[in-house]
């Protein structure tokens, strides 16, 4: 008995002795953890993989014909590479070109290539693909953008050696230098295939590129790229990137949902509430500036022809009020012909603003006042009363009467007409059969040159569809796209969006924003300046989804 006994006393003895040893061993390691925390941080590792669901599909993944389809554009901006690329304020930097010089007359452009690139399959990358690129792009029976083939028949090209290329030009355009952002495609590969016959030819589902990506296999619901393990710059963090095509944006948010893939593409604005709600997704909201949404006013017309009534509208449209009312705020205000990102911004110019004393004020100015009493503003027996027109999309309709009902209060009818857009643009646009326009000015790039919308040149033929005519505007506009020198430019700019201030040829509205949602796991997504969807992979190479464990810098 006594030994049972004493044993029962030993255990008992021994358990408040246990829970102290545990103890000691539990703070040992908070410890020891908190000690690693201190001294050690996470980084991205590489591996892991990225899925994105794109509404639409595949057909020519190939630089020389993607121009028409988005998603061509998504997989060849990952697969290829220009001589250059647009910074986020749309300077130019070097890419498969490491350094160029332009003549003291604008008229010659050298560029020195990189010498360590390589194409995919192992082929040095050389002038060669360069001089390939632009004379497919030139021949008469080129398959691409007829814009694209237009511009480069203007322009020589020639070998200077292995890695040197010159391009000449038959006058001066500073804007030229962006063009060469243009990817580059192989000639080992596809330079004896006549121009007519490129659509057809495997390629263009077996591409090869100098990207950081390469395609692995494509198929109608999905495409694979994998990183290049040859690539000469930074290698990217993720493995692969995976894409997959729905018909509609209800399917690729119920791929979102299942957890097929990581991140949707060009949400509309009116899903992005229901977007939100999803937990773990983070928006990614950026000013489309390849769209500006404008109102084109006929300055020849008999309401518009003053620019005191010009300027009375733009202090009379609010236009963030305008953005909230039709696209849910996701949009940026407009402020001028050149966009605020831009590095020829000059956000000193007195631009006008919401005002609807001032606008009251300037129409009473010009005349257009109300005689009779009758709520609506009249001169000369004219009452200040004109029709607004606008192609038949719903959401450019719902801008159209939103900018009408603000404009009711100062006095102003403008009464909302819709046409379709082949009918708005060949009926009314370009034979300036209008009062006033609601339309969308778009532009591929990032320079400010304006000269094709608002030159005088431009009025018969061009897109200068206000007819706004302007001497010292179009001196400044002539100029400007002659020099290459930034400082110059800059100063030549700043002028010319003073006296379109002052003028208001059209009121610049709002520039739609691109959304894009991506899943919180994707660590290192940047969204800078968007000209286009495919402009949201600048910052590609610094995504990632896996992280390790390294000491932390002091």
């Amino acid at each position: 008995m006594s030994r049972s006994g004493s044993g029962t006393s030993g255990f008992a003895q021994q358990v408040p002795l246990l829970s102290v040893i545990a103890g000691l061993i539990a703070l040992a390691g908070v410890y020891v953890l908190d000690t690693l925390s201190t001294q050690t941080e996470l980084v991205p590792a590489p591996g892991g993989i990225y899925g994105e669901a794109i509404v639409g599909r595949p057909n020519y993944i190939n630089p020389l014909l993607s121009q028409f389809n988005e998603v061509d554009q998504d997989l060849t901006a990952l697969i290829f590479e220009g001589l250059t690329r647009v910074a986020p304020n749309g300077t130019i930097q070097p890419r498969l070109a490491e350094s160029w010089e332009i003549s003291p007359d604008g008229l010659s452009y050298v560029f020195n290539l990189r010498r360590d690139v390589i194409w995919h399959d192992g082929w040095p990358f050389t002038a060669d693909d360069v001089v390939f690129t632009v004379n497919a792009i030139k021949d008469p029976n080129y398959q691409g953008s007829p814009a694209m083939g237009d511009l480069w028949r203007t322009v020589n090209v020639a070998k200077l050696g292995e890695h040197q290329v010159r391009f000449e030009l038959r006058q001066p355009l500073a804007s030229f230098i962006e063009f060469t952002t243009m990817e580059i495609a192989p000639a080992h590969l596809l330079s004896a295939v006549p121009a007519e016959r490129l659509p057809l030819h495997p390629f263009n589902a077996n591409p090869v590129g100098t990207g950081p990506f390469m395609l692995k296999e494509v198929t109608l619901e999905r495409a694979v790229l994998e990183t290049n393990p040859r690539y000469y710059g930074d290698p990217p963090f993720l493995r692969e990137i995976r894409f997959h095509f729905f018909s509609s944006f209800a399917e690729a948010l119920a791929a979102l949902d299942r957890g097929d893939v990581q991140g949707v593409r060009s949400l509309n604005p009116e899903l992005l509430a229901e977007t939100r709600a999803r937990a773990r997704l983070s928006i990614y909201s950026q000013a489309d500036y390849s769209k500006l949404t404008l109102l084109i006013m006929n300055d020849r017309s008999k309401f518009f022809e003053d620019e005191r009534v010009r300027r009375a509208l733009a202090h009379a449209i609010d236009k963030q009020a305008l953005i909230d009312a039709t696209h849910e705020g996701q949009a940026q205000a407009a402020e001028g012909p050149i966009f605020r990102a831009s590095w020829a911004f000059d956000p000193n110019v007195d631009r006008p603003i919401f005002d609807p004393n001032a606008a009251s004020d300037l129409l009473d100015e010009a005349g257009w006042t109300d005689s009779d009493g009758d709520g609506l503003r009249d001169k000369g027996g004219e009452p200040f009363s004109f029709v607004l027109l606008t192609n038949d999309r719903p959401e450019r309709i719902a801008v159209a009467q939103e900018i009408s009902q603000q404009l009711a209060w100062l006095g102003v009818q403008a009464e909302v007409q819709k046409a379709g857009w082949t009918d708005l643009i060949e009926n009314f646009l370009v034979p300036r059969n209008f009062h006033a326009v609601l339309a969308e000015q778009w532009s591929p790039n990032s320079d400010p040159d304006a000269y094709q919308f608002w030159h005088s040149s431009q009025i018969q033929g061009g897109l200068n569809f206000a007819s706004w005519a302007n001497r010292r505007a179009d001196e400044l506009l002539e100029t400007a796209r002659r020099t290459n020198d930034y400082d110059e430019r800059r100063r030549l700019y700043s002028e010319f969006q003073q006296i379109f201030a002052e003028s208001q040829p059209s009121i610049l509205l709002f520039y739609p924003n691109f959304l894009y949602a991506v899943h919180s796991e994707v660590k290192g997504v940047r969204i800078r300046l968007i000209l286009a969807p495919r402009d949201r992979f600048v910052s590609v190479q610094d995504w990632y989804v896996r992280t390790r464990q390294v000491p932390r810098s002091s």
